[in-house]
């Protein structure tokens, strides 16, 4: 049996994340397993492996090799993609089974999965959480977030993208991009996308994770719901008139309108010309291009843009009362945040569902939000990293003054 299982070890957010638990401070405490369609590859690559570290050299497409690796194993940090490939067949055997199940993103076995617990979806979901903490866990009003994000983009997650594209089928994309659509609980419309946004003077276009960051927040939103009127003490309520909007910052307004029109512009025709069922020759030609010259799995970004990189969520949430007060948190991270931060989101994810208490929606399972599944241990966890500067503080309006500082705890 081995503690923390890392499928997709060789891959370039695979290598790092298994460096992340290997070379861990509480390292002492638990054991990894390391599995690679290719044990001569994984030996091979420059990872701290010692006799303490079980190898599992494993093809996804063989199932009962993928059953019996899960079973080995406690938690699952899964590092492969694209996960429309390769993520279901990981999340079965880890519900069939009970074990606990972490990605780059109602289950009898009481298994824990926890689909985007990397730079999408956490900074975002423990945003709304910290400053309904500092607000004192009154429901909630209007949630923005500028979302900043400096750094490269490692092949394999691009190929993900590409793959949802072509791949996925049309009617799931539809379903998906729903509002509220992951939330047990329906909740009020979230605004209309725009092409320049504001939160005091800070200015922003369209944010590439913005979607998907705003489902998972609702999906904390609703289960936290749920968990009240079962009567489950979960901590927070956001409340029936929450809504989370999210954008990219930029240096003023123009430039935030030129940047959403030219994303907007992009993300249509890529969604155009890309599934896999249109027979035009530019969308074969096109594929083809992007995935050799710009996706190419177990690539990314050089040493110098990983150490250089950082991120910066800016969020203010205001409560929902006669009198609205404001909570201002601000998430700051050191290093390239889709894979240096990432590999800490997700191997700090992995060790709280293994050593950390699991707070009250945990301990019941199934498919959770980063928040819902670990809630104060992964903020702890992230500022004692070293990475990670975190705070909330109350202030007098979205771009106001400070009135009161607290930590984000």
């Amino acid at each position: 049996m081995v503690d923390i299982l890392v499928i997709g070890a060789t891959g370039f957010c695979g290598r790092h994340a298994a460096r992340y638990v290997l070379e861990h401070p509480e390292r002492s405490k638990y054991t990894v397993g390391l599995a690679a369609r290719s044990r001569s590859k994984l030996t091979s690559i420059d990872l701290p492996i010692d006799n303490s570290v079980q190898i599992f050299e494993l093809d996804i497409q063989d199932e009962q090799a993928l059953e019996d690796a899960v079973k080995k194993s406690k938690v699952v940090l899964n590092c492969i993609g694209p996960f429309w490939h390769y993520g279901t067949p990981v999340v079965q055997a880890c519900a069939r089974n009970g074990i606990h199940y972490v990605r780059l993103s109602g289950i009898k076995t009481h298994a824990i999965i926890v689909p985007s617990c990397g730079v999408d979806s956490i900074p975002a979901d423990a945003s709304v959480y910290l400053a309904s903490k500092a607000l004192g866990h009154v429901p909630l009003g209007t949630s923005t977030t500028s979302a900043g994000l400096y750094g490269g983009a490692p092949g394999g997650t691009l190929a993900s993208f590409v793959a949802i594209l072509e791949d996925v089928p049309t009617n799931h994309l539809s379903l998906s991009a729903r509002d509220w659509a992951l939330s047990p609980v329906p909740g009020a419309p979230s605004p209309r996308p725009r092409l320049v946004y504001s939160l005091g003077s800070m200015r922003g276009g369209l944010a590439v994770f913005g979607p998907i960051n705003r489902a998972f927040v609702q999906r904390t939103a609703g289960l936290l719901e749920l968990a009240r009127r079962r009567g489950v003490n979960s901590g927070p309520v956001y409340g029936p008139a929450f809504t989370y909007t999210e954008f990219t910052p930029t240096s003023n307004v123009f430039s935030a309108f030129f940047y959403s029109l030219a994303l907007a512009t992009v993300f249509a025709g890529l969604t155009f010309i890309a599934p896999v069922q249109s027979n035009f020759i530019i969308s074969a030609q096109f594929r083809w291009l992007f995935k050799r010259l710009v996706t190419q799995p177990g690539s990314g970004p050089a040493d110098h843009t990983l150490e250089n990189g950082r991120l910066e969520y800016v969020n203010v949430t205001m409560s929902d009362e006669p009198v609205p007060r404001y909570a201002k948190t601000i998430i700051k991270g050191s290093g390239d945040p889709g894979t240096l931060l990432t590999a800490e989101f997700v191997g700090e994810s992995a060790l709280a569902l293994l050593l950390d208490e699991l707070p009250p929606l945990a301990k019941e399972g199934g498919v959770l939000t980063p928040i819902t599944a670990f809630g104060d241990n992964i903020i702890r966890r992230l500022e004692k990293s070293g990475r990670f500067e975190i705070t909330t503080r109350i202030v007098d309006g979205p771009g106001g003054g400070i009135e009161e500082s607290r930590k984000a705890r």
